[in-house]
């Protein structure tokens, strides 16, 4: 697993993508032994790849879809936010309890929160810098400065 880390520490260092392109049929059926292939006639290859293609997990639309990497001195992190409908076809195995419901949703609510008032600060401070650059003053004598 640590060799598989550094080809695509390697790869992204290149320039490279760090990504996996994603699997069709044919990639998989490329895997089966050459003596088998050459057994299946044509109708059973398109079956195989047909129900092959089915089993292929396809990409949804996501709303918010952000990924990056941290580079830290020790090692290396990446942080992925993705935010689309559940199409899972199968529901949870685990029973989920009314007090990990409860945490969800305040854990949801404090993350909203706090996300607003990041950026209604970063609005703020955005305008008042640049009203104090244009040299605005909205209220004219009010603020002297200290000592006067």
């Amino acid at each position: 697993m640590k060799a598989y880390f550094q080809n695509l520490r390697r790869l992204n260092v290149q320039g490279t993508t760090t990504r996996r392109p994603s699997p069709t049929p044919a990639t998989y059926l490329a895997q089966i032994d050459p003596q088998v292939q050459a057994s299946l006639n044509t109708e059973q290859w398109t079956e195989l790849e047909r129900v092959v293609g089915l089993a292929i997990p396809k990409p949804a639309p996501k709303l918010v879809d952000l990924r990056f990497e941290v580079d830290l001195l020790i090692s290396r992190y990446f942080i992925v936010l993705m935010v689309g409908k559940d199409r899972r076809r199968v529901p949870r195995n685990t029973p989920v309890s009314k007090l990990t419901q409860f945490g969800n949703w305040v854990a949801a609510v404090l993350l909203l929160l706090g996300f607003n008032l990041a950026l209604s600060t970063s609005v703020l401070m955005a305008a008042y810098l640049i009203k104090s650059a244009l040299g605005i003053n909205l209220l004219p004598g009010h603020f002297r400065g200290f000592g006067n």
